[in-house]
């Protein structure tokens, strides 16, 4: 496997990539390529020079994989392509959240999923540990909900990771059916794996993000896996997505853009050897 992990030498982005470098010692990877994006032919030299002092000082096993790669471009666009062009299996990805005028117009951090077909860890200023026990996927009466099946059960068998699978409560009957048959086909999907599993109905008193995230507090999520998917012309507005990458707990999300999810690299999983 090969990661990609966009880097522009905030904390923030140190934890995407020592969160990367901790996933090695559970999956095989050949090549973490740290990228940072310059404005201007100009910047190169620069940023090509702190990016050798940030890889220097990793640990003595990760700098064999660990390579550099400075782009001139834009954040939005480029990291989507650069994962593409150089076929990364996963994308690890720093946020800082959403604040001021971003809880408005989306984070950076949505924006960048939206451009690409590569799936995504997000993580936040919090390292995480270094195992996943427990994945926490919500599930709703929308097919894409389950869109992130896939990848989720490839980190559950790499990890040995429970997968838990949350619903919110429907009054309506035909509403209710539909969420039902979702999590059947998930349940099925997780079986099929022998993939352990639990199936947990939440009760519909507040919004759905803010019940996963408390179900995450109580039960201690490691990872929170999602497909991002709006109907909306300006996909970042979705507020679900949002909230989840954010979450107040830092809890890392593994999230796919289920608008290209029929484009995404086809060589993703983490039990290829």
């Amino acid at each position: 496997m090969k990661f990609l992990v966009p880097y522009d030498f905030s904390p923030i982005t140190e934890t995407a990539l020592d969160y990367a470098i901790q996933l090695t010692t559970h999956v095989p990877v050949e090549e973490i390529e740290v990228l940072h994006i310059v404005g201007k032919e100009g910047e190169i030299g620069k940023a090509e020079q702190r990016l050798s002092e940030v890889k220097a000082a990793l640990p003595a096993s990760a700098q064999g994989i660990v390579k550099a790669k400075v782009r001139v471009g834009d954040i939005f666009t480029d990291i989507g392509r650069e994962a593409e062009e150089g076929d990364a299996q996963l994308l690890v990805m720093g946020t800082h959240g959403a604040k001021g005028l971003q809880k408005i117009f989306g984070s950076h951090a949505i924006k960048v999923i939206t451009s690409s077909n590569t799936p995504f860890i997000v993580t936040q200023s919090k390292k995480p540990g270094p195992d996943i026990n427990r994945i926490v996927l919500p599930v709703d009466l929308t097919k894409e909900s389950i869109q992130i099946t896939r990848f989720a059960k490839d980190v559950a068998k790499r990890f040995d990771s429970e997968v838990h699978l949350i619903h919110d409560t429907e009054s309506d009957e035909w509403l209710a059916n539909k969420v039902r048959n979702n999590v059947n086909m998930v349940k099925a999907e997780l079986k099929k794996e022998g993939i352990k599993h639990e199936v947990h109905q939440l009760d519909g008193k507040e919004a759905f993000h803010k019940e996963v995230i408390d179900y995450c507090a109580k039960f201690r999520g490691d990872l929170i896996a999602v497909t991002h998917f709006s109907d909306s012309i300006l996909p970042q507005f979705d507020k679900f997505s949002q909230e989840i990458i954010t979450n107040h707990l830092e809890v890392p999300v593994l999230i796919v853009n289920g608008r290209n999810i029929s484009n995404v690299n086809t060589n993703f999983t983490f039990m290829s050897m």
